[in-house]
């Protein structure tokens, strides 16, 4: 599961946003990087040099880290969402390429890469190997997301033809099918806007809506990808113009919030599929805001109050129970 969008404020800022939606308990750290740590990639298991320090959520896995999303000093931004059914990796290694397990991707593209053209050539050298994700014990179907400071965004995805990249100047991602077939589903929605309806009149009778939002329905309001795509592709372009940071972490919180899942809504072979977390990044300050399924309120963290040079990663959990304040 899962849903990604991004948005732009007036004042230039670019920010990726996406909701974590599993039946396996991730138990989410916040992980910073800095520059020149080596990260070793299970492949080849040796050190490979960081050019760019970053912040993700993800876990330490023996002696590296794996990342769901993250953002790093260059305004570089990816998120990883699953693909069940279409995701296709290699069956072995390849010489002269980058290789990786797909639950290294992201860290890889934070790490190495500064702007979405950089990420465009650099993903012709890569090679995704068919390994399981040692956390789960089994191949992680994924594709991934990608922004940087500019507002362009890709999306990379692995299929049997090999791996592809697409343009994605809506900014919206879900989960299965592929991208183009999202792009394509559109078409089925076009008429759905915010405005105001007006009545009909029909043989002398007038017919007049309910209420407001009647030019919504139609809107799909269950828990699919195809459908969950296509409501943050509607608050995405519906929502008011945003002037600031403040005004675009509100907004993406807010309409993520329609695709939000609370638990015993999904149920999946493996057991309940709920948002585990809701998080935000903004390519150009470097900043974090998260909330989990147990705790509302939105946690703020910025990679450049970190030390970029220091000698070791740093890792917090992130805080998963709700606090009340009380009214007086």
């Amino acid at each position: 599961m899962c849903t990604s969008l991004t948005l732009t404020t007036k004042d230039h800022l670019n920010l990726l946003a996406r909701t974590m939606d599993f039946a396996f308990v991730l138990e989410p750290e916040l992980i910073f990087v800095p520059r020149k740590y080596p990260f070793v990639f299970e492949m080849d298991a040796s050190s490979h040099s960081v050019t760019y320090a970053l912040m993700g959520i993800g876990q330490q896995q023996d002696n590296t880290y794996a990342f769901t999303d993250g953002v790093n000093e260059a305004g570089l931004a990816c998120a990883t969402l699953y693909f069940p059914g279409y995701a296709h990796y290699s069956e072995g290694i390849i010489a002269d390429k980058t290789n990786l397990a797909s639950y290294e991707v992201v860290g890889w593209l934070l790490a190495n890469f500064a702007t979405i053209d950089e990420v465009k050539e650099a993903v012709s050298q890569l090679n995704i190997v068919n390994a399981p994700a040692k956390l789960f014990g089994v191949v992680t179907p994924l594709h991934w997301i990608v922004t940087d400071k500019s507002g362009a965004a890709i999306v990379i995805e692995p299929m049997e033809s090999g791996l592809v990249v697409y343009d994605n100047p809506l900014g919206v991602m879900s989960n299965s099918p592929d991208f183009n077939w999202h792009m394509t589903n559109i078409r089925n929605y076009i008429g759905i806007n915010p405005f105001k309806i007006e009545a009909l009149k029909l043989n002398g009778l007038t017919f007049a809506p309910f209420g407001n939002g009647a030019r919504t329905i139609g809107l799909p309001g269950d828990y699919t990808p195809p459908s969950r795509f296509i409501r943050a592709l509607f608050g995405k372009e519906a929502i008011n113009e945003l002037d600031n940071e403040d005004e675009g972490i509100k907004a993406a919180f807010h309409i993520l919030a329609s695709v939000d899942i609370p638990k015993g809504s999904v149920i999946t072979d493996e057991g309940v599929d709920y948002t585990q977390y809701t998080a935000c990044m903004v390519c150009n300050t470097g900043t974090y805001y998260i909330k989990t399924y147990d705790n509302n309120q939105i946690i703020r963290a910025c990679l450049f109050n970190e030390d970029l040079n220091a000698d070791a990663p740093k890792v917090r959990l992130i805080p998963q129970t709700q606090q009340y304040g009380k009214l007086n």
